[in-house]
């Protein structure tokens, strides 16, 4: 019944305001947009991360890989700091013991190992994982057509 609800409500909203269409719009293509790709964008603009990431490293020597992970490295980090706020999801260093209450949110804990007791847990930290806090993204230029541009093609005039 409450997805029976659901659904009016949004048929109806979506008849008479044009902001809430334009939210749902989305929903129903699958075209990839929103703040996923505007993260990776800036990760490529300002780091060149898909470069790096596309690119077939095995013919190169690991000081050359040393060398272009750093320049790398420092650009995304930037990017990633400028742009958003994240924080450990569980404080507490790794391999520390930590306690998993019964009401954990499962796509914030992954339990790994011997899950088959009851909550609450008791366990050793192995990744702290990472939660964003606050996001301010760039306004990126939107595409003229239905493609999800990450970088665009740079063209050098003499």
């Amino acid at each position: 019944m409450n997805r029976l609800w659901l659904a009016l409500r949004t048929f109806w909203r979506t008849l008479t305001e044009a902001d809430f269409a334009a939210r749902v719009e989305p929903l129903f293509s699958d075209r990839p947009t929103g703040p996923d790709l505007r993260v990776l964008a800036v990760l490529q603009r300002d780091g060149r991360l898909v470069d790096f990431l596309e690119e077939d490293i095995d013919g190169y020597a690991d000081a050359e890989i040393g060398a272009a992970a750093r320049d790398i490295h420092r650009g995304c980090r930037k990017a990633l700091h400028d742009y958003l706020t994240i924080e450990p999801v569980l404080d507490g260093a790794e391999e520390s013991s930590v306690r998993v209450p019964a009401d954990f949110d499962p796509a914030a804990v992954r339990l790994i190992g011997n899950v088959d007791a009851k909550p609450p847990f008791q366990g050793v930290l192995k990744h702290h994982g990472w939660r964003v806090r606050s996001v301010r993204l760039p306004v990126l230029p939107a595409p003229r057509d239905d493609s999800s541009v990450l970088s665009p093609a740079e063209v050098e005039i003499p």
